[in-house]
C-alpha cells in the first residue's frame, strides 16, 4: 500500500513539473514571438519610409534617344545604396530585413501608377523578391502558396505568369484562386484562356471567384468561353455555358445548338438547352422543338421551359399534349410555358376549369396563381 502511494505521488509530482515546464516554454515563445513582431513592425516602418523616398524621387530627363536600359540605370543608382545596405548583413538578419522591404513594396504597389508602378517593378525584380516569390510558389504551406500567387500579382511580376499557371493546378483552392486573380492582373482578358483551359474540378466558391473575373469583360471573355466549351472537364464546360447565357452574348447559340443537339454527356446537354432558353434566340426553336418529344426526361424539361422563355408560339400544340400526357412535373412546366406564350395560353389554361378533369385543372389553377390571373368561368 505504502509503495503505491509513493508511485502515485511520483507519478503526480513529474506530472506537474511537466507541465511547468510547458507553461514557462509557452511564456517564453510568446514573449519572443511578440518581441519578433514589434521587430518586424519598427523595420517595415523604417523601410517604408525609405520606399516612399525612393519611388517619389525626382529624376533627371533622359535624352530623347535614350533606349530602356538609361532609364534602368538610374533606377538602379536609386535602389544602390538600400541593395549595400541590405548586403552588409549577416543571412540571418538580412533576410528579416529583406522581408520588410518587401510589405513595404507590395503595399506601395497597390496604390500607384504609370512610371512610379514601373519603377517599384524594376527593384523587386533587381532585389530578387520577385524569384523569392517565384520559389514560394512550391512551398509545403498552402498559405504561403497562396500568398505568393497573390503578391506576385500585386507586384505585376510578369516573369511569374508561367509558375503562376501551372499553380491552377494546385491541390488547395485558395491557391488557384489566388493565381487566377493574379493572371488576370497580369494578362488581363486573355488570362481567361489559361485559366479556362488548365482549372478542373471547379467548385461552388471557385465558380464564384471566377464569374466575378467573367463578368468584369462580359462579351470579351466570350470567345474564351466558348473555346473552352471543348474542355474534357465536366465541371469546366457547365461553368461556361453558365456565364455566356448570363452575359446574353447571340454569338454563343451556334455552339450550344450543336452541344444541346449531340454532346455525349446528358447533363451538359440539358445545360445547352436551358441557357438556349435564357438567350431567347429564335435560331433555336427548330431544336427545341424536338425536344419536346424526347425520351429523356431531363432534356425534355428543358426543352418546355425554354420554349416558354423563348416564346415559341408553334409549339403550342405539343405545350397541350404534354401538360395532357406528362407526368405532375411535366404538366406544371407546360402550363408555365403555354401561359408564357400570351393571352391565347392564358385563356386555354382558364378554360381548362371547365373540363371536368380535376388534376389538369388543379395544375392549370396553380399556374395562373403564380401569374397572378383571375381564372373566369364564363
Amino acid at each position: 500500500m505504502n509503495f503505491q502511494i509513493v508511485l502515485i505521488l511520483v507519478l503526480a509530482a513529474t506530472a506537474t513539473f511537466f507541465v511547468v515546464v510547458i507553461s514557462i516554454g509557452l511564456v517564453v515563445h510568446k514573449a519572443l514571438h511578440s518581441r519578433i513582431v514589434l521587430r518586424r513592425q519598427a523595420l517595415y516602418g523604417e523601410y517604408s519610409q525609405q520606399v516612399a523616398e525612393i519611388i517619389l524621387q525626382e529624376l533627371p530627363k533622359l535624352p530623347e534617344d535614350s533606349t530602356a536600359s538609361g532609364m534602368f540605370d538610374q533606377y538602379e543608382i536609386l535602389l544602390a545604396p538600400l541593395k549595400e545596405h541590405l548586403e552588409k548583413m549577416p543571412k540571418r538578419k538580412r533576410l528579416l530585413h529583406r522581408a520588410a522591404v518587401k510589405l513595404a513594396l507590395i503595399d506601395f504597389a497597390k496604390d500607384v501608377a504609370g512610371e512610379t508602378s514601373d519603377r517599384l517593378v524594376y527593384f523587386c525584380y533587381s532585389l530578387g523578391l520577385v524569384d523569392d516569390e517565384i520559389k514560394l510558389l512550391s512551398s509545403k504551406n498552402w498559405w504561403d502558396r497562396a500568398q505568393a500567387a497573390h503578391d506576385l500579382g500585386v507586384l505585376k511580376a510578369r516573369r511569374a505568369v508561367t509558375p503562376l499557371a501551372k499553380a491552377l493546378e494546385d491541390e488547395h483552392p485558395d491557391v488557384r484562386i489566388q493565381a487566377m486573380q493574379s493572371l488576370v492582373i497580369l494578362g488581363g482578358v486573355h488570362s481567361l484562356q489559361t485559366i479556362l483551359l488548365k482549372s478542373r474540378n471547379i467548385s461552388q466558391w471557385t465558380a464564384i471567384e471566377l464569374s466575378i473575373i467573367v463578368m468584369r469583360f462580359k462579351e470579351e471573355s466570350v470567345p474564351f468561353l466558348i473555346d473552352a466549351l471543348q474542355s474534357s472537364d465536366q465541371s469546366v464546360v457547365l461553368f461556361c455555358i453558365e456565364m455566356l447565357a448570363e452575359i446574353g452574348f447571340v454569338s454563343a447559340v451556334e455552339s450550344l445548338r450543336t452541344m444541346a443537339l449531340d454532346y455525349p454527356n446528358v447533363v451538359i446537354r440539358a445545360k445547352a438547352v436551358e441557357a438556349l432558353g435564357r438567350l431567347g434566340d429564335g435560331r433555336a426553336e427548330e431544336l427545341l422543338l424536338g425536344l419536346l418529344k424526347n425520351p429523356l426526361p431531363n432534356l425534355r424539361y428543358k426543352a418546355i421551359e425554354a420554349v416558354g422563355k423563348i416564346g415559341v408560339r408553334s409549339a403550342l400544340p405539343m405545350l397541350k399534349e404534354r401538360l395532357r400526357d406528362g407526368v405532375l412535373k411535366e404538366k406544371v412546366l407546360a402550363a408555365r410555358s403555354i401561359a408564357a406564350s400570351g393571352e391565347e395560353g392564358i385563356s386555354f389554361l382558364t378554360s381548362l376549369k371547365k373540363t371536368g378533369d380535376e388534376a389538369l385543372g388543379n395544375v392549370a389553377q396553380q399556374v395562373l396563381e403564380e401569374l397572378r390571373v383571375e381564372p373566369t368561368l364564363t
